[in-house]
C-alpha cells in the first residue's frame, strides 16, 4: 500500500505541476501575467496545494511511515479539492455554463482527475483515525480563501475588484452562498471520517 500510495502521489504532484506550468502559457506564448491571476482562483489553489501535500507524502514514506502533519496536510489538500470537485458539478456546471466550460483544457484535470488521484489515495491508502475536532481543521483553507475572496468581490475599492467567477455575490446577499459552502466543507470533513 505504501509504494502505491507514493506511486499515485508522484503522479499528482507531476501532473498538477504541468497543469499550473500550462497557466502560464497563453496563444503559444509565455505570460507570466496571466499565470498568475489564475492563482485568485480556489480550483488553482486548492490543487496547488493538494499538489505539494502530495510531494511531501510520497517523499516522506520513500523512508518509512509519513509523519502525522504531512499525513494532515494531505487530508487538507484532499478536502479542498474534493470542495473543487463537487462545487464544479453541483453548482458551476448545472448553474454556470456547463461541462464544456469547466471541464476544457487543463481544467479537466483541476475538476476532475486531480481529485479523484486525491480522494482515492488519501481515502484507501493514507487515511488514519483522527478526532472531530482536527477533521474540521479542513475548513481552515475555505475560511482563508474565503475571507480573501469575500473581500476582493464585495469590499475592495473599485478598480481592485475581482470578477465573481463563482457567483457567491448572490446580488449582495453574500452570507447564505458562504453558509452554504461551509456547511458542505463540514459535511466533506465529516464524510472522510465515516468512509
Amino acid at each position: 500500500m505504501r509504494t502505491a500510495s507514493i506511486v499515485l502521489n508522484a503522479v499528482n504532484f507531476t501532473a498538477t505541476c504541468l497543469v499550473i506550468l500550462s497557466l502560464f502559457r497563453k496563444d503559444g506564448k509565455w505570460d507570466i501575467q496571466s499565470g498568475l491571476h489564475m492563482f485568485r482562483f480556489f480550483t488553482v489553489l486548492s490543487n496547488a496545494f493538494c499538489g505539494l501535500a502530495s510531494l511531501l507524502m510520497a517523499v516522506s514514506q520513500l523512508s518509512g511511515d509519513a509523519p502525522a502533519w504531512v499525513l494532515h496536510l494531505k487530508y487538507l489538500g484532499t478536502v479542498s479539492v474534493t470542495l473543487t470537485f463537487l462545487t464544479v458539478f453541483l453548482f458551476l456546471i448545472p448553474f454556470k455554463g456547463g461541462a464544456a466550460k469547466w471541464m476544457s483544457g487543463p481544467n479537466i484535470y483541476m475538476h476532475l482527475f486531480g481529485p479523484l488521484l486525491a480522494i482515492g489515495s488519501y481515502v484507501f491508502l493514507e487515511k488514519r483515525p483522527m478526532s472531530l475536532a482536527a477533521a474540521m481543521t479542513g475548513l481552515l483553507p475555505l475560511l482563508v480563501y474565503g475571507s480573501v475572496y469575500l473581500y476582493k468581490v464585495m469590499f475592495a475599492p473599485e478598480g481592485h475588484r475581482w470578477e465573481d467567477v463563482y457567483g457567491l455575490k448572490n446580488g449582495g446577499n453574500w452570507l447564505p452562498s458562504a453558509l452554504a459552502m461551509g456547511a458542505g466543507t463540514a459535511a466533506i470533513c465529516y464524510l472522510f471520517q465515516v468512509i
